[in-house]
């Protein structure tokens, strides 16, 4: 199934800014950069539909280069407070659905809060985190996180104890604390049955907390991998 073209605009053009627009070109939407610096500006003007040089504080000027039409807006500006706050709320005030806005501080974030921001991001913390608990638990860069919680999802491999048994022979969500989605065989995909035994080539896509996933994981490969 393909996914919904949007249109971004993207203020701020430095390494947070850049890598994200590249990645939402590479997903297929629309995005709009903009900065206040010739020099980032010059180097993405052939990788994303628009690029400008402006002043991010300027709300005729956003309105220019389309602000008012984009779906979602995200403020990567790190180096200036008052740009950040000025244009996270000149964003809020044109109406943009969705108004993201980066913070370096947890009082930046609760004034980003308070003018209308829709969401905060904290990309050092957040890229931090991410780092640390790679090496904890190496499986955690091939799953995706359930936002709002500790739950993950992603593809493993049955464990020995599970190959010809049902899910209602190994009782599976009582025994593992985790549920199975979808199945995997053959390339194919399928929806889960109670009385399907698992076969060794089958893939398991699960969804579970992360203590649990741990606990699962660990028995179907010992080094997390």
């Amino acid at each position: 199934m393909s996914k919904e073209k949007k249109s971004f605009l993207i203020v701020g053009l430095g390494r947070f800014g850049i890598s994200l627009s590249e990645k939402l070109v590479e997903l297929g939407q629309s995005v709009i950069g903009v900065d206040q610096l010739a020099g980032p500006v010059a180097e993405m003007s052939e990788k994303i539909d628009v690029a400008a040089q402006l002043d991010v504080s300027d709300e005729n000027a956003l309105i220019k280069v389309g602000a008012k039409e984009v779906d979602i807006a995200i403020v990567t500006i790190g180096a200036s407070l008052e740009n950040s706050i000025l244009c996270t709320s000149i964003l809020v005030d044109l109406g943009i659905p969705l108004v993201v806005a980066r913070a370096n501080s947890a009082l930046h974030a609760k004034i980003l809060t308070r003018i209308g921001a829709h969401r905060i991001v904290f990309p050092e913390w957040d890229m931090g985190h991410k780092v640390a608990e790679n090496f904890v638990f190496p499986w955690y860069s091939k799953f995706t996180k359930i936002d709002g919680g500790d739950f993950y999802f992603g593809k493993i491999k049955p464990i020995p104890e599970m190959i010809g048994k049902t899910m209602a022979d190994l009782k599976f969500s009582q025994r593992y604390k985790v549920i199975v989605i979808l199945l995997e065989h053959a390339g194919k995909q399928e929806s889960p049955s109670p009385i399907r035994p698992f076969k060794v080539t089958d893939g398991l896509w699960v969804l579970g907390h992360r203590e649990d996933m741990d606990k699962l994981i660990t028995k179907t490969d010992p080094d997390g991998e």
